[in-house]
């Protein structure tokens, strides 16, 4: 086996899931020969094969890891996080989904006055030490993989409460659709979009026109749309047939 293959194999032991790109940028080499590599080694069993990357035979679930995640498109999210800011505003009761993109926005939320309703334990640890802001857990069953919590408890202590702003992410926006990749998250976060006033979707532009498994709403539910880069034609055609505020 080749040193290269090797050495992917032991990056993905590490990282249980990887993109074309992250491995094409680490290693140094073209997308071509990462992809060519990728599908040797899924061909030889050693790993599987998703849209865009792999992951390891060890942890074949569907769905990006919190850390996976938090690698990828970083700068973007930061700076679309910054962008969401500017619609903050004291005492706002804000939901926060489990995704990376929320992260950066509970990073950089200022310590005021307000209320955050998460599942995500990377988000209650971005706010622990900011008194000002109180913090409410949706409690249920903790993931380790994603570091938050799912299941029926979670769901039901999200129907009690008035949200005035979800932020969420996604997978993909395609189609009027956007798009998750299971159904544990999805579900989730149709249930906080559900008791929020004002839904923010925060995605990078590398998730357009993408499709995944899972229909998590439609793109018409969204009242703004963050992003890094200013979205295609359709996706910002349908934007404007349904009144949806575009920010880059």
């Amino acid at each position: 086996m080749k040193i290269r293959h090797s050495e992917i194999l032991a990056y993905l032991e590490k990282f249980e899931e990887v993109s074309v790109q992250e491995l094409a940028t680490h290693f140094g080499v073209s997308v071509e020969t990462v992809r060519r590599d990728l599908n040797q080694l899924a061909q030889q069993n050693r790993l599987h094969r998703t849209h865009g990357g792999a992951v390891s035979n060890k942890n074949r679930d569907i769905g990006r890891s919190f850390q996976v995640r938090q690698r990828i498109n970083s700068d973007a999210k930061k700076s679309i996080a910054e962008k969401a800011l500017e619609h903050f505003f004291e005492g706002a009761v804000i939901g926060l989904d489990a995704s990376s993109s929320s992260w950066n926005f509970a990073q950089l939320l200022p310590d005021v006055p307000c209320t955050v309703v998460t599942s995500s334990m990377h988000n209650i640890r971005a706010l622990a030490n900011k008194p000002c802001i109180e913090v409410i857990a949706t409690g249920g069953t903790y993931s380790a993989k994603y570091d938050a919590f799912y299941g029926s408890l979670s769901g039901h202590i999200l129907s009690r409460l008035n949200i005035d702003i979800a932020i969420f992410s996604c997978t993909g926006v395609a189609d009027g659709v956007v798009w998750e990749s299971n159904e544990m998250n999805a579900v989730l976060k149709r249930k906080m979009l559900s008791v929020s006033k004002k839904v923010f979707l925060f995605v990078d532009s590398s998730k357009f026109e993408r499709k995944d498994l899972i229909k998590l709403c439609d793109l018409s539910d969204v009242d703004i749309l963050f992003t890094n880069k200013y979205p295609p034609n359709s996706i910002e055609q349908y934007c404007q047939e349904h009144n949806i505020l575009v920010t880059t």
